[in-house]
C-alpha cells in the first residue's frame, strides 16, 4: 500500500511511530552523561578487609561486627587499640616497630599511589617507603595471608629480636590454576 492511499488514521500512526521513533533516537543519542540511578539507594555495608588479615588475626572474633560495619575513618578510635595491644602482647613487638607498621594496618584500606610509576614495586606493603617505595596495591599471585603474617610475626621492618618466623605463613601456596593477562585474569575458580 502507498503513503499517497493510506486513509488519514494510518497516516497519523505512520506520522506518529516516525515521530517516537526519531524521540527514542534522539534520546538514545543524548550527551547527557548522568548515570545517578533515578532512586537513591541506601546498601549496608557487610564487609571490608582492605588489609588481609587485620580482622581475622588482630581483632578479636566479638569486634569482627563493629569492624565489619564501620568506615576506614573511624578505625582509629575503635580498631586501633585492639590493633596496638594485640601486636604488644600477642606478637610481642616493641613500640618502635608498632609504630612503623601502624600506617600499613590503620586504617584498614587498599593503598595503591597513582603517583607512582606502574613499574615500580606492585605489593601490598610496598607503599610504605620503608618496604619499597612503590604504588601499592596487589598482585593477583601475592600471597596476602604469608604477606600479612610477616608484618606481624616476621622480620619485615629489620626487627629480628622480636619475630616470630614460625608464624610468618600458613602453609597454603597459591592455587588458582592459572592467571592470565586478559580479562577476567584468573582461571575458572577451583
Amino acid at each position: 500500500m502507498k503513503i499517497g492511499s493510506m486513509t488519514s488514521t494510518a497516516r497519523s500512526l505512520v506520522l506518529v511511530s516516525a515521530v517516537a521513533a526519531a524521540g527514542l533516537a534522539t534520546a538514545g543519542c543524548s550527551d547527557d552523561n548522568n548515570t545517578t540511578p533515578s532512586t537513591p539507594r541506601m546498601y549496608n555495608q557487610v564487609q571490608r578487609l582492605g588489609n588481609p588479615l587485620v580482622s581475622e588475626v588482630l581483632l578479636s572474633k566479638r569486634s569482627h561486627p563493629t569492624h565489619g560495619s564501620i568506615g576506614p575513618d573511624q578505625d582509629a578510635t575503635l580498631v586501633a587499640p585492639e590493633v596496638v595491644d594485640f601486636l604488644t602482647t600477642v606478637a610481642g613487638r616493641d613500640p618502635a616497630y608498632i609504630q612503623a607498621i601502624a600506617p600499613a594496618l590503620i586504617p584498614d584500606l587498599l593503598v595503591v599511589d597513582t603517583s607512582k610509576d606502574p613499574s615500580t614495586a606492585v605489593g601490598w606493603l610496598t607503599w610504605l617507603p620503608q618496604l619499597g617505595g612503590g604504588y601499592g596495591g596487589r598482585q593477583l599471585q601475592d600471597d596476602v595471608t604469608d604477606l600479612a603474617l610477616t608484618a606481624v610475626f616476621g622480620d619485615a621492618l629489620g626487627d629480628a629480636a622480636h619475630a616470630t618466623p614460625g608464624l610468618t605463613t600458613d602453609n597454603v601456596a597459591f592455587d588458582s590454576p592459572g592467571v592470565t593477562a586478559t580479562f577476567p585474569y584468573l582461571a575458572v575458580p577451583n
